[in-house]
C-alpha cells in the first residue's frame, strides 16, 4: 500500500488491532479449561476475531502480520472443541501475538510494521515459511500470469497517485486508471477467469467515483483499495519478500472493505424511537487537546468570576458616592441653595441611573457566569467520561505476560485479576502498562519460589498472583501481591552495597522497611547475573517514576516466607482537581483537596513528643506532626507555637495513613490544571506538578501521597540525625525539661536529656551532642560547673552551651557567661521563643 495512505489509517488500525490482540490472548488461554469450564461460544468468537484481524492487515498489505494470524487461524481449526488446547499451542499463539504487538509499536514509531523472527513464529504454528519462487514461477502464477501481475501493480500506482491531494489532471489519471481496470477485465473474461474480471470492474466503476474528488473521492479510494487487496488474492500474486503464496479459494462475489478513519458500532440495543447508540474512535491526541481547551475555559471562568467580582465591589462604591453626593445637595438645599444646587441634583440623578445600569450588568454578569458554569462542568464531565476506561484494558494483557514469563522459568503460576470493571482515566491506564509488566514479572522472578522449593516448603507448587484494582473514592489503589518468599532486608540491604548505592555505615543504620524501599531504587537488582527477565537493575525504579509522575506514591510490604505486596496509590483521573492553597512563610502551595480531611487549630498542650517522634493529640489519637516547609524544602519558619500563639494545621488522609503538618494561613480553593514540571524536575518526590491561578500566579502542587509516605516514622528513622544537629537539655524539672524538649523537637532537632550536670557529663561521654541547653541550678553539678567541665575539655570545649535559669540579675548573667556559657537566657525568654533564635544564632547550619 502507499505509505501516504498507510501513514492516514495507521492509528485507526493499531488501535483496533491491539484491542483485537487482547482478545485473542484471553480467549487463547480459555481454550486451555475444560470444555465445561469454557464461556459459552468462546470457540467461534476467537476464529470470528481471528479473521476479522487477518483480513486487516491484509488489506492494508501487512503481509507479516496477515501470515502470522493466519498461521494462528489454520491452528485454530484444528482445535477440538471438547479438549483443551495443548500447552505448545498456547504458548505458539501467544508469542505470535507479542511478536505482532512489537511490530504495532514500530508503526506507531513511524518505521516499517515488520516482525521478528517470522520464520521462526511460522514453524512454531505449524506452518512453513515458502521457499522464495523463479521469475519463472512468479510469471505463471495465477491465472493471468505476469500480464495479470503488470495489471495490478499499474492499478495499484494509479491509486496511489489519485489519494494524494495534489494530482494535477484528476480527469485525465482517473480515464487512465479506468481503462487499465477494463484492459484487466478483457484479458480475465478471454481465460473465463469470472473473479478477476467482476473484481476488475469494481476498481474500473470506484476509479470513476474518484474523479469528482471531496469526501466521495475518499470513500471511493476505501473501496478500490479493498478491491485491489481480494483482487490480489484471486490473481494468486500475494508477495512476501518475492514469495508467491497459492490463491485461496475464490470468493463467491467481490466485497471491498472500506477502512475509514474512525469507526462506528452500535453499542447499545435499538431504542424506542428506533435509533441506535453510536461509538465512534477518537484519537487520544484529540481527546488530549480537547481536555486542555475545556480546562482553559474552566479556568476563564474563574478569571471572569474575579471580575464579576470587582463589578460587584465598584457598583458597591458608586453606591457610596450616591449618598455622599445626595447628602452634599440637602445641606446645600438647606443652606438656600444657589446656582450649584441645580447641576449638583442633575449629577445625582444621572449617578442613580448610572448605579442602577452598573447592577444590572452586574446581576447579568453573574447569571451569564453560572450559566457558563455549569455549561464548562457539564462538558468537563462528559468529557471525563470519555477518557474513562475498565482497568481490564491494561490488566487482561497480564494473562500473556504470566504466562510467557512463568514458561521461561520453569513455574507454575495461577493469575488472579480483581476489580476488572473499575474505570480509570485512559492516561492512567497507558501508563501503567510497563509498570505492572515489571511487576508481574519481578513477582515470578524474585518473589514466587520453583516448584520444588515451594512443595519442599509446604506450599502448593503452583504460585498464586493477585493483581488488582480498587476503588478508593477519588483514587484508586492498584496492588500486585504474591505468596511466594517475601523479601530479605538483609540481602536488599548487601545488595545495595555492592552495588554502590550506600556506604555499609548508611546500610546498616536503614530499617527493614527503608530497606525493602531500596529496591525502586534506579539500578538495583539482586541478580548478580542478567537474564532475559532480570539482572539489569531496570524494572521498579519505573514503578515509582511513574507514580510519582501521576500524583501517586508507590510502597512495598512483605511477610517473610509468605509473601510480598506492592502498592501503587494514583487519582482516579488526572482531569482538573480541587485544590486547597496554603501559605507557609512567603509560598503559596497547593494540595489535591481530596487528601485535606481537616483544617484546624492546635495549642500547645496539643503537641508533645513520643519516643522521639514530635505528635499532636487529635481525637483521642497521636498523630505525626510535621512542619510543611521543613517537608518540602523549604527554609524553616518558625512556628506559631513557638511563640505561645495557636498552629494551623491541615490534616492529610488516605487510607489508613493520617499525618499533620504545620502551615501559617489556608489562603483558599480552586480549581486547579496541574502540569508537568518537566524532566528536571522528576526527581523532587514531593511534587506533583504546578497549576496557574486564576489571577495569574503559577503555584506549586504538592504530592500527598507521597508527603504521607515520607512522613512514616520508619521512613524518618535515622535521617534526623545525619540532617539536624543533636541538642541536649539539662533541667532538674521534669515539666521544664519535657516542654524545652518538645519546643526543639517540633522545630525538627534531635533531643536527649539529662536531670542535673553529672547525667548530662555522662550523656556527653556517650552520645555526640552539638549544643547543650542546660538549667543553672540543679543538685549534683549546676549549670555553671557543667560549663566549666564543658569548656575545660578539649574534646567538649567548642560545644556551645546555653544556661537558662530564673536569675535575671546582670552579676548572675555575668557569672554564667565567665563561666563559659555562649548563651543566657531566662525562662520566660524561653517561652517567647528566644531560646530556638539563640540555638539558631549558635548553630548556623541548621537554620
Amino acid at each position: 500500500m502507499d505509505p501516504q495512505l498507510l501513514r492516514s489509517i495507521w492509528p485507526v488500525f493499531a488501535a483496533e488491532t491491539r484491542e483485537q490482540i487482547q482478545a485473542i490472548g484471553s480467549k487463547v488461554l480459555g481454550l486451555e479449561q475444560p470444555a465445561s469450564a469454557r464461556e459459552p461460544d468462546l470457540l467461534p468468537s476467537l476464529k470470528r476475531v481471528v479473521h476479522s484481524l487477518k483480513g486487516s492487515a491484509a488489506s492494508l498489505g501487512l503481509d507479516d502480520i496477515e501470515r502470522i494470524v493466519h498461521a494462528i487461524e489454520d491452528g485454530l481449526s484444528h482445535v477440538d472443541v471438547d479438549q483443551p488446547i495443548s500447552r505448545g499451542s498456547v504458548e505458539a499463539m501467544l508469542r505470535g501475538l507479542s511478536a505482532i504487538e512489537n511490530a504495532l509499536n514500530r508503526g506507531d514509531a513511524g518505521e516499517q510494521p515488520v516482525v521478528d523472527g517470522v520464520a521462526s513464529l511460522l514453524r512454531a504454528l505449524g506452518h512453513e515459511a515458502p521457499a522464495a519462487p523463479s521469475a519463472d514461477d512468479a510469471a505463471g502464477a495465477g491465472p493471468l500470469g505476469e500480464d495479470g501481475l503488470k495489471a495490478l501493480v499499474a492499478l495499484e500506482s494509479a491509486l496511489s497517485k489519485l489519494v494524494s491531494p495534489k494530482v494535477e489532471d484528476r480527469a485525465g489519471a482517473v480515464r487512465a486508471a479506468v481503462d487499465q481496470a477494463h484492459a484487466l477485465r478483457h484479458s480475465a473474461e478471454a481465460v473465463q477467469a469470472d473473479q478477476v474480471a467482476a473484481l476488475a470492474e469494481a476498481a474500473a466503476l470506484g476509479f470513476t467515483r474518484m474523479e469528482e474528488g471531496g469526501d466521495a473521492a475518499g470513500q471511493a479510494a476505501s473501496e478500490v483499495a479493498g478491491a485491489l487487496v481480494d483482487l490480489r488474492m484471486a490473481l494468486g500474486v500475494v508477495e512476501d519478500a518475492g514469495a508467491v503464496r497459492e490463491p485461496e479459494p475464490a470468493k463467491p462475489a467481490p466485497a471491498p472493505a472500506a477502512k475509514p478513519a474512525a469507526r462506528a458500532t452500535a453499542s447499545a440495543p435499538e431504542g424506542r424511537n428506533g435509533s441506535v447508540d453510536r461509538a465512534v474512535r477518537v484519537s487520544v491526541k484529540t481527546l488530549d487537546s480537547l481536555a486542555l481547551q475545556v480546562e482553559h475555559l474552566v479556568s476563564g471562568r474563574s478569571q471572569q468570576g474575579r471580575r464579576t467580582e470587582g463589578f460587584r465591589s465598584l457598583t458597591d462604591q458608586a453606591h457610596e458616592v450616591l449618598l455622599h453626593l445626595e447628602r452634599a445637595a440637602s445641606q446645600l438645599a438647606m443652606s438656600g441653595g444657589g446656582p450649584a444646587l441645580e447641576p449638583l441634583r442633575t449629577g445625582v440623578g444621572l449617578m442613580r441611573t448610572m448605579q442602577k445600569r452598573l447592577l444590572e450588568h452586574a446581576k447579568e454578569a453573574h447569571r451569564d457566569g453560572e450559566q457558563q458554569s455549569l455549561v464548562a462542568q457539564v462538558i468537563r464531565d462528559d468529557l471525563r467520561d470519555l477518557r474513562m476506561v475498565p482497568a481490564s484494558q491494561v490488566l487482561e494483557p497480564l494473562r500473556r505476560t504470566v504466562r510467557e514469563t512463568a514458561s521461561r522459568l520453569g513455574k507454575e503460576v495461577a493469575l488472579e485479576l480483581g476489580g476488572t470493571d473499575v474505570r480509570l482515566d485512559r492516561r492512567i491506564v497507558d501508563a501503567l502498562k510497563d509498570p505492572l509488566v515489571h511487576l508481574v514479572r519481578n513477582a515470578i522472578d524474585h518473589g514466587l519460589e520453583m516448584p520444588a522449593v515451594r512443595k519442599a516448603a509446604g506450599k502448593p507448587e503452583t504460585g498464586r498472583l493477585s493483581v488488582r484494582v480498587e476503588a478508593r473514592g477519588t483514587r484508586i489503589g492498584v496492588i500486585v501481591e504474591d505468596d511466594g518468599g517475601g523479601l530479605d532486608p538483609v540481602r536488599v540491604r548487601a545488595t545495595a552495597v555492592r552495588r554502590g548505592l550506600m556506604n555499609q555505615e548508611a546500610a546498616d543504620k536503614l530499617t527493614d522497611a527503608q530497606a525493602a524501599r531500596l529496591i525502586f531504587q534506579p539500578g538495583f537488582s539482586t541478580r548478580d547475573e542478567v537474564t532475559s527477565t532480570s539482572g539489569r537493575g531496570v524494572g521498579l525504579d519505573v514503578v515509582l517514576a511513574t507514580a510519582q509522575r501521576l500524583q501517586g506514591s508507590a510502597d512495598v510490604e512483605y511477610t517473610p516466607g509468605k509473601g510480598t505486596r506492592f502498592i501503587v496509590d494514583l487519582p482516579l483521573t488526572l482531569a482538573a482537581a480541587l485544590g486547597l492553597l496554603v501559605r507557609t512563610g512567603t509560598t503559596v502551595t497547593a494540595i489535591p483537596s481530596d487528601t485535606v480531611k481537616r483544617v484546624l487549630r492546635l495549642d500547645a498542650d496539643d503537641v508533645g513528643t513520643v519516643a522521639g517522634r514530635v505528635v499532636a493529640r487529635l481525637d483521642g489519637e497521636q498523630l505525626t506532626f510535621l512542619s510543611l516547609s521543613e517537608a518540602i524544602g523549604l527554609p524553616r519558619m518558625p512556628l506559631a507555637l513557638e511563640s505561645g500563639r495557636r498552629q494551623t494545621a491541615v490534616l492529610l488522609s488516605l487510607g489508613e495513613e493520617r499525618v499533620l503538618y504545620a502551615i501559617d494561613e489556608v489562603v483558599g480553593q480552586q480549581e486547579l490544571v496541574v502540569r508537568s514540571l518537566g524532566k528536571h524536575l522528576r526527581e523532587v518526590t514531593h511534587l506533583a506538578g504546578a497549576a496557574v491561578l486564576d489571577d495569574g500566579r503559577v503555584v506549586p502542587v504538592l504530592n500527598a501521597p507521597e508527603l504521607l509516605r515520607a512522613a512514616k516514622p520508619d521512613t524518618r528513622a535515622a535521617v534526623g540525625e545525619s540532617k539536624m544537629p543533636r541538642i541536649l537539655v539539662c533541667d532538674d524539672s521534669l515539666t521544664t525539661r519535657f516542654a524545652m524538649k518538645s519546643l526543639l523537637e517540633i522545630a525538627g532537632y534531635p533531643v536527649v536529656t539529662a536531670s542535673d550536670g553529672e547525667e548530662a557529663w555522662q550523656v556527653l561521654e556517650r552520645v555526640h551532642c552539638h549544643l547543650v541547653v542546660s538549667d543553672w541550678q540543679m543538685p549534683r553539678l549546676d549549670g555553671v560547673g557543667l560549663a566549666r567541665r564543658i569548656k575545660g575539655h578539649p574534646m567538649f570545649r567548642r560545644t556551645p552551651i546555653i544556661l537558662v535559669t530564673s536569675l535575671d540579675s546582670n552579676e548572675d548573667r555575668a557569672a554564667g557567661l565567665e563561666a563559659g556559657a555562649d548563651g543566657y537566657l531566662v525562662k520566660r525568654e524561653v517561652e517567647r521563643g528566644k531560646l530556638l533564635e539563640l540555638v539558631r544564632q549558635l548553630l548556623p547550619g541548621s537554620a
